[in-house]
């Protein structure tokens, strides 16, 4: 079984790829990410990584990163499919019978036919490329949009992050009304996805009455939560479940 290792912060993005490693049963390290107190970018937080030594390993910086016997990887969906193609393996290497149950689990949460896996990438994409760069990167880190010295452009900056957030919000209940899940009639990475951003509408964009408000997005959440990789994700973070 290759050496793994998933560098994460707690309740960042990254827990997606924290619950698909943990649902899937594979076997890895953790190293939990903080940010520096200079705000320069991320360091362990057992402060054994620097913020320069973790952008040896990944330039950008950021929040997944998995690192297969030295392969490192970044971005959500590219980190997923290198998961999916992990779990195979150890099952396969951990198993003279070849259990196509697990192999379908760890397969399913890409999607399991052409048109379900097209429509995770689709909406991972969305996820990442416009709810969370878009909408949450400029309500949460303004400073990141214009150069040094501009903060009296952040309140503005925060406006139109928190516009982006609350438009994306509506297509999300729109997409999710009327299924159990975000693609086909299973789970997929799309639903833990969904399952951190909604925590992410309470917590940081300070939404009030998501359920109320979304309904069918609440649903798909549930189900999400009764995934063992989430409850235990959300434990080893020391994130609250939503609905316990």
């Amino acid at each position: 079984m290759p050496e793994i290792t998933l560098y994460h912060a707690d309740g960042a993005c990254s827990f997606v790829a924290h619950a698909l490693l943990l649902q899937l049963g594979i076997p890895f390290r953790a190293v939990a990410m903080r940010f520096a107190a200079d705000g320069g970018g991320l360091e362990s937080a057992d402060g054994s990584i620097s913020t320069a030594a973790y952008r040896a390993i990944s330039p950008a910086g950021y929040v997944p990163v998995l690192v297969v016997d030295g392969e490192v990887v970044t971005e959500q969906l590219a980190v997923a499919n290198m998961i999916a193609a992990q779990a195979n393996h150890h099952n396969n290497s951990n198993n003279d019978n070849n259990n196509d149950d697990d192999d379908d689990e760890a397969s399913g949460f890409l999607g399991r036919d052409t048109l379900s896996r097209v429509r995770v990438v689709e909406w991972m994409a969305w996820l990442s490329g416009t709810v969370h760069a878009q909408g949450y990167g400029p309500l949460l880190r303004p400073m990141r949009f214009v150069e040094a010295g501009r903060d009296d452009v952040y309140p503005a900056i925060r406006a139109k992050g928190l516009a982006t957030v609350e438009a994306s919000h509506a297509r999300i209940e729109a997409r999710l009304t009327g299924r159990q899940h975000a693609v086909g009639d299973q789970p997929t990475v799309v639903d833990l996805f969904l399952y951190l951003l909604w925590g992410w509408g309470g917590r940081l964009a300070h939404i009030e009455d998501m359920g109320a408000r979304y309904p069918a997005w609440e649903g798909v959440v549930r189900r999400a939560e009764a995934l063992r990789g989430v409850r235990e994700a959300a434990a080893r973070e020391g994130l609250g479940l939503f609905f316990e």
